[in-house]
C-alpha cells in the first residue's frame, strides 16, 4: 500500500501559518497507520517567538504518534550568534527527545573535516512494507562557519552516502535546502550515477516555484504558506497542494497562540503604509536600497550597503494600508549593529566585485550580493561562457571613480561607509572589510544602532516625508 506524505518548508516561526497546517494535517488524515511529515528547515529566523516552533511540532507529534517527522536544516537555523546556535543544539535534543527526526548528509566538522553527527545523515524507515531512506542537504553559507561547520556539495554527499548505507531500501527521499536549479541538477546528476531519487521536497526558495510533476520535484510555499500531500509506493501519485484557506486552525493551537499575539500587539499597526518597498534577493530593489539610505543618514557617511540576506519579504502597498508588528517581524528579524568604515576606491571596487562575482549563474540566488544606498550607480559586464563577472564603473553621486581601465581615479581618495556589522567582519566572501577599522554607530542614548530598529523607526519618518503610494528608487546596476 501507498504511504502518505505531507510536506512543507520555511516556516521562520511563523507560528500561526504552522500551526494551521499542522493542524490540517490532523484533520486530514484519519489512520492510525504510520505516515510521513516532511519539512525543509529554515524552522527559525522570524516572526514569532522561537520555543513556539518546537512546541507546536511536539505537541503535533503528541497527538498523531504515528506521524513521522523528518526536518532538514535549513541555511537560517544555527543563527547568527552564539546564543542562537545553543538555542538550535537544544531545540534538537528536545524535539528528537519527543520523537522527531533531523538529518543532513552534507554538514561537515571543519577541523576534523568528517561529516559531522549533529543530526544523523539519513535515517531509513518502515511504513507500509516498505523502507523509506529520508535525507537532507542544505546550501552553504559562511553563517555556520562560525560555529565550525560547513556544508559539502550536496552531490558530492550523495555519492559517499550511496557508497555507505548497505541497507536496502525502496525509496529515496531528499529534503534539498537550495534553490531549484540545484534540486534539479541533483536529480539528474543522481540518475546519471544510477541513484534513483524518488521524491525531492525543496526549500530555501521565498518566490513561489511551480511543482516539476516531471521530476517529484515540489517546493511548499516558505513562512508555511502551503503544504504538499501526495502518496509514495513504487511511484509519486496524487500531488496536491494546499493553502492556509484549506485549513481551520485547531483550538489548542489558536489559543496559545492568542495569548502571545495580544502579548506582544503582533497585529498591531505601528506605521501607515506610504512606500511600495518591493524586495528582490540578487537585484537593486527598494527596500534594500532605502534601508542603505537610512544607514546612510544615521551614520552621517557618504554611502551604505548591507548583506541582501537581511530582509525576508517585501512591503508592498498592494497589500495593505497599514504596518503591523507581525508585518515588520516578516521582513527583518536581524538585530545586527550598524558600523562605519573608511574605504578606498580600490577597497569598494573588491567590495562589489565580490557581490557580484555569482551574478552571471541567473538560476540561483545570489548570498554575496549588497543593497546600496541609492547614490551609488554600479556597472558591469558579464562573460556567458565563463560566468565570470567585472565591474566596469562605479560611481557616487554621480562622480565616476574608475578610469577607461577600470582603475581608481583617485587612489588615495577614501569613501565612509555605513555597512552591516556582519559583512563588516569579512562574512560571505568580503575579507577585503575584515581588518579595516570600524566604529559602531550608536543612537542617541550611546546604544548600537540595529539594522532591524532603524527600519522600524525609518518608517514612522516616512509616514511624514511621503505621500500615500508613492515609489522609492533603488540604487542602479547597469549589466553591459
Amino acid at each position: 500500500m501507498a504511504i502518505t506524505v505531507y510536506a512543507l518548508t520555511d516556516s521562520h516561526q511563523e507560528c500561526r501559518n504552522l500551526c494551521t497546517l499542522l493542524s490540517g494535517i490532523k484533520e486530514d488524515y484519519i489512520s492510525a497507520k504510520p505516515f510521513i511529515v516532511l519539512d525543509c528547515g529554515d524552522l527559525f529566523k522570524g516572526i514569532y517567538k522561537r520555543d513556539l516552533s518546537v512546541d507546536s511540532y511536539i505537541s503535533f507529534k503528541e497527538q498523531l504518534p504515528q506521524a513521522q517527522i523528518f526536518i532538514t536544516i535549513g541555511n537560517n537555523d544555527f543563527g547568527f550568534n552564539d546564543e542562537s546556535f545553543l538555542f538550535y543544539k537544544s531545540a534538537l535534543k528536545d524535539m528528537s527527545d519527543a520523537g522527531i527526526n533531523f538529518v543532513c548528509a552534507n554538514i561537515k566538522d571543519i577541523k576534523t573535516g568528517e561529516y559531522s553527527d549533529i543530526v544523523p545523515r539519513y535515517k531509513i524507515v518502515k511504513i507500509e512494507n516498505r523502507r523509506v531512506l529520508i535525507t537532507g542537504f542544505c546550501l552553504n553559507t559562511s553563517v555556520v562557519n562560525r560555529f565550525g561547520y560547513e556544508f559539502e556539495d550536496a552531490k558530492k554527499s550523495l555519492l559517499n552516502l550511496s557508497d555507505i548505507v548497505k541497507e536496502e531500501y525502496d525509496n529515496l527521499i531528499i529534503l534539498n535546502h537550495h534553490w531549484y536549479p540545484n534540486s534539479k541538477q541533483l536529480k539528474d546528476f543522481a540518475a546519471e550515477h544510477g541513484i534513483k531519487i524518488d521524491l525531492i521536497i525543496g526549500g530555501h526558495e521565498h518566490s513561489p516555484i511551480k511543482p516539476d510533476f516531471k521530476n517529484n520535484i515540489y517546493y511548499p510555499l516558505a513562512f508555511a504558506r502551503t503544504l504538499y500531500k501526495m502518496n509514495i509506493d513504487s511511484k509519486i501519485s496524487d500531488v496536491k497542494e494546499y493553502s492556509l484557506d484549506n485549513f481551520k486552525i485547531s483550538s489548542e493551537y489558536d489559543k496559545f497562540l492568542a495569548e502571545y499575539e495580544e502579548k506582544v500587539e503582533l497585529y498591531k499597526p505601528f506605521a501607515k503604509r506610504v512606500l511600495n518597498l518591493y524586495k528582490w534577493y540578487s537585484e537593486p530593489c527598494a527596500l534594500g536600497t532605502f534601508i542603505s539610505d537610512n544607514m546612510k543618514r544615521v551614520a552621517g557617511t557618504d554611502i551604505a550597503f548591507h548583506s541582501t540576506g537581511f530582509t525576508m519579504f517585501p512591503l508592498k502597498t498592494d497589500d495593505s494600508d497599514v504596518i503591523t508588528n507581525y508585518d515588520f517581524e516578516k521582513v527583518i528579524c536581524a538585530s545586527t549593529p550598524i558600523v562605519r568604515m573608511n574605504l578606498s576606491v580600490s577597497q569598494l571596487k573588491e567590495v562589489f566585485s565580490n557581490a557580484t562575482v555569482n551574478r552571471m549563474y541567473k538560476n540561483s540566488g545570489n548570498a554575496r550580493f549588497v543593497q546600496c544606498s541609492g547614490n551609488i550607480k554600479l556597472t558591469g559586464k558579464g562573460n556567458i561562457e565563463d560566468k565570470t563577472y567585472k565591474i566596469i564603473q562605479i560611481e557616487i553621486n554621480g562622480v565616476e571613480l574608475l578610469d577607461e581601465n577600470g582603475e581608481p581615479k583617485d587612489s588615495e581618495k577614501k569613501y565612509s561607509c555605513a555597512v552591516d556589522d556582519f559583512i563588516s567582519k569579512g562574512e560571505q566572501g568580503f575579507f577585503v572589510l575584515k581588518n579595516v577599522p570600524r566604529i559602531v554607530v550608536k543612537d542617541k542614548n550611546g546604544s548600537p544602532v540595529q539594522i532591524n530598529k532603524l527600519l522600524k523607526e525609518s518608517l514612522l519618518l516616512a509616514e511624514k516625508e511621503y505621500k500615500s503610494k508613492s515609489e522609492y528608487q533603488s540604487f542602479e546596476l547597469i549589466d553591459l
